[in-house]
């Protein structure tokens, strides 16, 4: 390690990216930046002005009179050199210092003979580039002319300082814009989903009622379907009313049986997320299913196993949820004598709410349900 490289408060990657941090590279002429260099120019009685950015690879002009380039490769930097140091570094004639006499701008076209650079320095005194006057004769500043374009640098560093600062607000108050608009959004999605929430409930209350025999069962019936309802309103929660992972809402009504030592259930598809309009009533089928296994079908014997199958498959209006349910090893099945709440769910709830095709099979060997239903891509509340 050199002494330099002892002595400075900063390396190469963080003055980099303390460059970098400004967003100022790359962009383009601005009348604040172009006033300073033009300012330069006639303060200091020299052709040819530059505020001169150092990047690992080149320098860029953020703002340039009488050069015609925007960037040079530093190969053809005095720049480059200037910023290892600190305040102003003045070289009356290039021809006659040894690190710049066979620079190509000096040695040729267009024949640069003096240069005088002070270093933009950020408040932590990390060097990001200069401000630089040159002239195509050898010759010397005076001191009221060194003054000044020190007082320049200073003022250009201002800028970029200001300008900085301006970016960094109009970004806050974008985020902030983003989520008040989000936060609206939010209160439009809870208010549809508690009065969507109240109907289902209401209508629970009334087919609960309708096909159970006793209070007890009525109670015991009524609060599992809640239970299970809240469940999924709580994967829906977790990513602000919108979607739920149909994995999780399978899992949540089959967990009783995740323990068993001889496994119960399979779940086979690739992860999809439901909407919540799709997700509330696709659980409350899975209860249903799992609620009527359990008392009469694979899962009412220890060797009855459940298998859920699902796909998702392009069409071209969209795309659309494939779901099987298959029950297998259980009593034989038969087709009910009357239709209770589960069943009138899966026949008529489904494709009136959902716009769902669904089929039930009263198979011998086990039931058997599928459902073909679109699923719902736009999302009311943003990612972000």
């Amino acid at each position: 390690m050199t002494n330099e490289q002892m002595s400075r408060p900063w390396n190469e990657s963080e003055r980099l990216a303390a460059l970098r941090s400004y967003r100022v590279l790359d962009t383009p002429p601005e009348p604040e930046f172009d006033d300073l260099a033009q300012l330069a120019t006639r303060v200091c009685q020299a052709p040819v002005a530059l505020i001169s950015l150092i990047e690992n690879d080149r320098q860029w002009f953020k703002a340039e009179v009488g050069f015609g380039l925007r960037e040079t490769p530093l190969d053809r930097s005095i720049c480059v050199s200037t910023i290892r140091g600190a305040g102003l570094t003045v070289i009356p004639d290039l021809t006659q210092d040894a690190r710049f006499a066979a620079d190509p701008l000096v040695a040729g076209r267009p024949h640069l003979r003096f240069y005088a650079g002070a270093v933009l320095e950020t408040p932590y005194g990390v060097p990001l580039g200069t401000l630089c006057v040159l002239d195509y004769v050898a010759r010397d500043l005076t001191d009221d002319q060194a003054f000044a374009l020190k007082a320049l640098t200073r003022q250009v560093m201002s800028q970029l300082e200001r300008r900085r600062v301006i970016l960094e607000q109009g970004e806050a108050l974008e985020v902030s814009r983003r989520i008040e608009q989000r936060q609206a959004l939010l209160v439009r999605e809870l208010h549809h989903r508690v009065k969507n929430t109240l109907a289902t409930v209401q209508g629970l209350v009334g087919a609960t009622g309708r096909s159970t025999g006793s209070f007890d069962e009525f109670y015991r019936s009524f609060s599992n379907r809640i239970m299970s309802m809240a469940k999924t309103h709580n994967l829906l929660t977790e990513d602000y009313w919108q979607t739920a992972p149909l994995r999780e809402i399978a899992l949540n009504e089959l967990k009783p049986f995740a323990e068993s030592r001889v496994p119960r259930f399979m779940l086979i598809g690739p992860r999809v997320e439901l909407s919540a309009d799709l997700a509330v009533p696709v659980g409350m089928a899975l209860h249903e299913l799992t609620t009527n296994a359990v008392r009469y079908g694979a899962l009412s014997v220890p060797t009855g196993y459940i298998q859920i199958r699902w796909n998702v498959v392009e069409t071209d209006v969209g795309r659309r949820l494939h779901l099987e349910w298959r029950e297998f090893g259980g009593p034989p099945v038969s087709e009910p004598q009357h239709q209770g709440f589960g069943l009138m769910l899966l026949e008529r709830v489904l494709p009136m709410q959902c716009n769902a095709e669904v089929e039930v099979h009263y198979d011998s060997a086990g039931l058997r349900f599928r459902m073909d239903a679109p699923l719902v891509e736009r999302r009311l509340v943003p990612d972000y």
